[in-house]
């Protein structure tokens, strides 16, 4: 935050570039990169461990290579932090003050005793999804919490996820609603999606649509009409990719990630246009290839980047285009190298997801040789 944010933005494209450069071996030409609407308050989820800072209940940030929290100020006493959305930090404040008063304890990571581990706050279109992901299996006395939220006078709904285990994984396998909707509605480009606190949405809503028109454009101007969504989640792009497309395939290995994708479709009236696969990539992807003339792969994979299954089976199946949505420049860079057996880059732009940290999303469009 202490460089200028023009400086930032091409300090970014500069980390793209010189990842790709040194990976491959080659002379990329990397895209200024797009800056993000907002610099400050843009994240639209957060997931707070909750702890004990001088004996006092706290909520905040994991300092870097560890687990010590730096907690946030609580409103009006030097402020949260500054990238997340307005709202949140009232909503950890009011939690924290129901824990203290309700004698509520905090998780011990290393006694592995105590109850709340985290609060997982996501904002959609002005509504909130709060759970609090708790070492048991209910929360006490949480009518009274529910009243206090209302008194923000917020429209929000209220979980627990029940996690017990010895894991840093921080939400638990299952979901239980305590008020309000099971899940959150939202709309993205025209599309309605629904969101619950297990759903995978990117964190910049601004950035993201503007992604995601970007690749609709590039499907669109292809004149491809057969898109294969890979990582395809709850389905939020394989409905925009609908507008452009004849058919979409979408394939996700998560079944309940594939439900609410087919739900989707039918909230948006894209039943008859996307099909949804339940399956590994690596397995699924030739597969439909094989089943059609031309095609155009949009891969979208978490921070780990591709499976090398996946882009062996690219490789074999030679789809038309590749359009590539990363979140890691080293990754990216790994997985454009082997790409570029077969395939040539046609762009490369970094998009400001995360200002003012070091972190960058990155769209590439590769062409078949």
């Amino acid at each position: 935050m202490h460089i200028n944010y023009q400086k930032q933005l091409e300090i970014k494209r500069l980390h793209v570039k010189n990842c790709l450069d040194r990976e491959c071996k080659r002379d990329f030409v990397v895209d200024s990169t797009v800056a993000s609407p907002k610099q400050l308050g843009y994240r639209n989820k957060i997931q707070v461990p909750i702890t004990y800072q001088d004996g006092k209940l706290a909520g905040g940030y994991f300092a870097p290579n560890s687990h010590k929290v730096v907690p946030f100020c609580k409103q009006g006493e030097g402020g949260s932090c500054l990238l997340n959305s307005d709202g949140m930090q009232a909503i950890l404040d009011v939690f924290l003050d129901f824990m203290s008063k309700e004698g509520i304890t905090a998780y011990d990571e290393a006694k592995h005793s105590g109850l709340v581990r985290h609060l997982v706050i996501r904002k959609v279109d002005g509504k909130f999804a709060i759970c609090a992901v708790i070492n048991g299996n209910s929360l006490p006395r949480y009518d009274k919490l529910i009243s206090t939220l209302k008194a923000l006078d917020i429209e929000f709904s209220l979980y627990i996820s029940p996690n017990t285990r010895r894991t840093n994984v921080i939400m638990g396998e299952k979901v239980v609603t305590l008020y309000g909707d099971e899940a959150i509605q939202g709309e993205a480009l025209g599309v309605k999606y629904l969101v619950s606190p297990q759903s995978f949405m990117q964190i910049n809503d601004n950035v993201r649509d503007m992604i995601y028109s970007r690749v609709g454009e590039i499907i669109k101007d292809s004149g491809i009409g057969n898109v294969i969504d890979a990582y395809s989640g709850i389905g939020i792009m394989s409905n925009i990719f609908a507008e452009y497309a004849n058919r979409v395939y979408a394939i996700e290995i998560v079944p309940q990630a594939i439900a609410n994708s087919q739900v989707l479709a039918k909230l948006n009236g894209n039943s008859d246009r996307i099909i949804n696969i339940c399956g590994d990539c690596a397995q699924e992807l030739p597969k439909v290839i094989s089943r059609l003339d031309k095609s155009i792969v949009v891969l979208d994979p978490p921070r780990k980047g591709c499976d090398g299954a996946v882009l062996r089976s690219l490789l074999s199946a030679m789809p038309n285009q590749i359009i590539y949505v990363s979140c890691n420049p080293a990754t990216l860079a790994r997985d454009v190298n082997i790409l570029l057996e077969k395939y040539d880059p046609i762009s490369i732009t970094p998009y400001d997801m995360f200002p003012n940290t070091k972190h960058i999303e990155t769209l590439v469009c590769l062409k078949l040789k």
